[in-house]
């Protein structure tokens, strides 16, 4: 959410707007960045229950603000509701997440009975949840609109270079240089299936025994995953990098990103991979993912998660020089087709002007 924020308002500015960004939350180390893109931020702070506290301070702020346009990333029935009559008939609501099992249905009616009446447009990243929005609210389809978040596109180097500098940072991270390297990034909680990215890794090393898994990430899942890793006896071969700042380095090191969730609206670590060229290989049971990987050309997906076939995709793309490469080349054509700064922007900017 916070990326697809930061490279919207940025690709803004770009094209001679001027942007701000007013947070509920505490800004945190996005605040370097946003000072690296001359992007003026200010945090107003989350407080009481539903933040119902914060509501007269930012309706306060709010009537201070003078804008053309308003874009809402996230529900919150409270800042909803604290808007007032700035930029009325010129707002979006841009949502980030899966519905069911994370809030009753009865609590997103209200939640899209109160967006209806001060947005003009309802943006998902999916078709997925966008669905999911219509059955619980079927008013909804006249303002409801599909975008995809913004992937940012990195400068790829010629492949000699690259292979250096993939070494170079297998090195730093204490890997063997010349070993098979699968990793994912993420929240280690439940719904992310971390079990079956370390079922698929018993399964990969048994063919590649001195293959390593990357671990990125951080969450109430680690004592458990840890104590799964011994029991499957893999725990030599994983290594729990923790959460960090700079996933370029992450995904540079990585011969296959291996995706695992159970709910996610519009995974953006598989995309994030994609952009990169690393072959992708994923399983998600409810998500929008499979709008995007849905050619075994941008990776191989499938909506089960069973762990023999990822593993065998895994294998393929570890032992097919050819397969990879290919997979890699197809895998950012598609990110640069569909997920462009600017594309996004500019969709952006004919739904407020529409």
């Amino acid at each position: 959410m916070e990326q697809s924020a930061l490279h919207l308002l940025d690709e803004l500015q770009k094209m001679g707007h001027e942007t701000e960004l007013l947070s509920l939350n505490e800004i945190g180390e996005l605040g370097e960045l946003l000072k690296k893109h001359h992007i003026p931020a200010l945090s107003i702070g989350y407080h009481g229950k539903w933040g119902w506290r914060s509501f007269l301070p930012l309706r306060k702020l709010l009537k201070t603000k003078q804008a053309d346009g308003l874009i809402m990333v996230g529900h919150n029935l409270m800042a909803t509701l604290a808007l007032g009559r700035l930029c009325q008939g010129r707002r979006l609501l841009c949502l980030h997440f899966h519905h069911k099992g994370v809030l009753p249905n009865w609590i997103w009616r209200i939640i899209y009975q109160a967006a209806i009446l001060h947005f003009k447009y309802i943006i998902y990243p999916s078709r997925f949840i966008m669905n999911e929005a219509s059955e619980i609210c079927p008013f909804l389809k006249a303002v409801n609109r599909t975008i995809l978040h913004p992937i940012y596109l990195p400068i790829v180097v010629p492949k000699e270079a690259n292979l250096s500098e993939k070494m170079k940072l297998r090195r730093e991270l204490g890997l063997p240089s010349g070993t098979k390297v699968i990793g994912n990034a993420g929240w280690l909680i439940p719904r992310k299936r971390w079990d079956i990215f370390l079922q698929v890794a018993q399964q990969v090393l048994k063919k590649i025994p001195d293959a390593r898994f990357l671990i990125a990430g951080d969450g109430s899942e680690l004592p458990k995953l840890k104590m799964l890793a011994n029991s499957l006896g893999i725990e030599k071969s994983v290594v729990w990098l923790g959460w960090q700042q700079d996933l370029e380095k992450f995904y540079h090191s990585l011969d296959v990103l291996l995706f695992n969730s159970d709910w996610d609206a519009m995974g953006r670590t598989p995309l994030e991979a994609m952009s990169h060229g690393v072959p992708v290989v994923a399983s998600v049971l409810h998500g929008g993912l499979n709008e995007i990987i849905d050619r075994d050309a941008y990776g191989f997906f499938t909506d089960s998660h069973d762990v023999e076939w990822l593993a065998a995709q895994v294998m393929k793309v570890l032992t097919d020089e050819k397969l990879a490469a290919e997979m890699s080349r197809q895998s950012r054509a598609k990110i640069k087709a569909v997920g462009s700064p600017r594309q996004y922007a500019v969709k952006m900017l004919h739904l407020l002007e529409h």
